[in-house]
């Protein structure tokens, strides 16, 4: 059974991080056939998904710090 279009595009925007809200605020802008405020629409989502990874860079790099001062209490030779 084939996918309707906006099955595909509810499943797009859910990958993409968008609540529920906002796939209906995006499908919306969709169905009017307005391609600048969707765009601006994805472009505030990347900011948001970006941010997100942003953070959980320096979460992971605080992480690695703590386990190096670990492992050099451990053994402060190797």
């Amino acid at each position: 059974m084939e996918q309707s279009m906006e099955q595909r595009l509810r499943c797009y925007l859910k990958d993409c991080g968008c609540s529920a809200e906002q796939s209906a605020e995006y499908l919306k802008l969709a169905a009017s056939g307005n391609t600048q405020d969707q765009l601006i629409f994805m472009k505030l989502q990347r900011k948001v998904v970006m941010d997100r990874l942003h953070t959980a860079t320096r979460q992971v790099d605080c992480i690695d710090y703590v386990i190096h001062e670990l492992e050099q209490e451990v053994d402060p030779h190797g």
